[in-house]
């Protein structure tokens, strides 16, 4: 229900903005970011209360200050506090007192800080009760300095924590996860968890056993988008995502195949890349993709422009030699792409809806009749492109 007019006497000494009802003027700080929101209430006591009455929220940890991580999470554990709180005063002149503020669109951006998670996650079931909430997001990552040898302990402690706030997680639309050790079961149990989870990304992480693969199989989930950033194991399986329709996998070193792509009826774009090791045989994409994908309409191939060392050899010489050389380095290099041409007709059922094709990371030497099968197995391309630049 729209707020009644602020009754105000607009004379020579009052901005008319300030006339406007709360409703307009909340809509006008839901536009800004949250600092700017917070700074323009304080220019006046007509606004001091709208920030308490914003439906959409995006809090940063990056803009909280302390000496200390922990002394970051208190300041920024305080602050959702207080602006999620759903009862909030009324405006003088409103009538009532108080008026229920839903939260419909809320992102949180934290460290990994065990002694503040409970809060968070209280807060955060509280605000989603009414069940007015349509977008929700979490951005968890440690904070600098954080030792190494406890990154397994904290992916425990993340996962110990979406099982104790279940209901924060079920609203989860989109969810970051940065440099934390996972079990071989921990991300299907947490996609399982996230009913309305559409979009995970997972960045510098790992498994705790980085010789096995991360294997995923959420049949009754509604996954769109997968990103696994530097996601350190020995290859990922998607083996029953039917809502995926986006997939990226980017990393140093993976088995071939890097990605094994099951039951993914929904699956249209994909972007591969990482940097083959010189043991590795080149793969064939009817390999690693699915034959289930019949939408798969853009395809994205980075190569990182790679160049393999293959040999270093380091040649001490001797101060008795006629050479005023104290060593010599001979090193030799092999320029590898780890896609195995095949035969078209292998591909034609997956490419059959291919319209874009982007090759990246390809050395000025690399000679492009490689990529014949692929022109050859896609009759409804539109786009095709390669460069020597990395993709970002």
């Amino acid at each position: 229900m729209e707020s009644p007019p602020h009754k105000l006497n607009v004379g020579r000494d009052e901005d008319r903005i300030s006339a406007l009802t709360d409703d307009l003027l909340v809509g006008i700080l839901e536009r800004l970011d949250l600092r700017e929101a917070v700074r323009a209430s304080a220019l006046s006591s007509r606004w001091r209360h709208l920030p308490y009455r914003l439906s959409r929220l995006h809090l940063e940890v990056g803009h909280f200050q302390g000496a200390t991580p922990l002394e970051v999470m208190d300041a920024f554990t305080g602050a959702a506090q207080r602006l999620l709180s759903l009862v909030v005063p009324l405006a003088e002149g409103e009538g009532g007192s108080a008026a229920i503020i839903p939260i419909k669109a809320l992102v949180l951006s934290f460290y990994m800080s065990p002694p503040h998670l409970s809060a968070i996650g209280r807060t955060v079931e509280d605000a989603v009760s009414y069940g007015k909430t349509e977008y929700l997001e979490f951005s968890i990552s440690l904070p600098r300095g954080s030792n190494a040898s406890l990154l397994a302990e904290f992916g425990q402690q993340f996962m110990s924590f979406s099982q104790a706030y279940p209901v924060a997680f079920w609203w989860l639309t989109r969810l970051t996860l940065k440099n934390l050790v996972f079990g071989h079961s921990d991300v299907t149990e947490l996609i399982n968890a996230c009913n309305k989870l559409k979009h995970l990304t997972l960045s510098s992480c790992r498994l705790v056993d980085q010789r096995s693969a991360l294997r995923i199989d959420t049949p009754c989930s509604g996954l769109r988008r997968l990103d696994c950033i530097r996601f350190r194991c020995e290859r990922i399986e998607l083996i029953s995502v039917p809502e995926l329709r986006t997939v990226l996998c980017c990393s140093r070193h993976y088995e071939n195949p890097p990605v094994r792509f099951g039951d993914v009826p929904q699956l249209c774009h994909v972007n591969l890349g990482y940097l083959a090791k010189v043991s590795q045989a080149p793969f064939m994409l009817s390999e690693c993709l699915s034959r289930s994908s019949r939408n798969l309409s853009k395809l994205n191939l980075n190569f990182f422009s790679q160049t393999v060392k293959l040999i270093s050899v380091h040649l001490h010489i001797t101060r008795s030699s006629i050479l005023p050389i104290s060593a010599v380095y001979f090193v030799f290099f092999m320029l590898q792409i780890w896609i195995q041409p095949e035969q078209p007709k292998r591909l034609t059922a997956i490419f059959r809806n291919l319209t874009d094709m982007y090759l990246f990371g390809i050395f000025p030497e690399c000679d492009l009749s490689w990529t014949l099968f692929i022109l050859e197995a896609a009759p409804a391309l539109r786009n095709f492109k390669g460069s020597r630049r990395r993709s970002r």
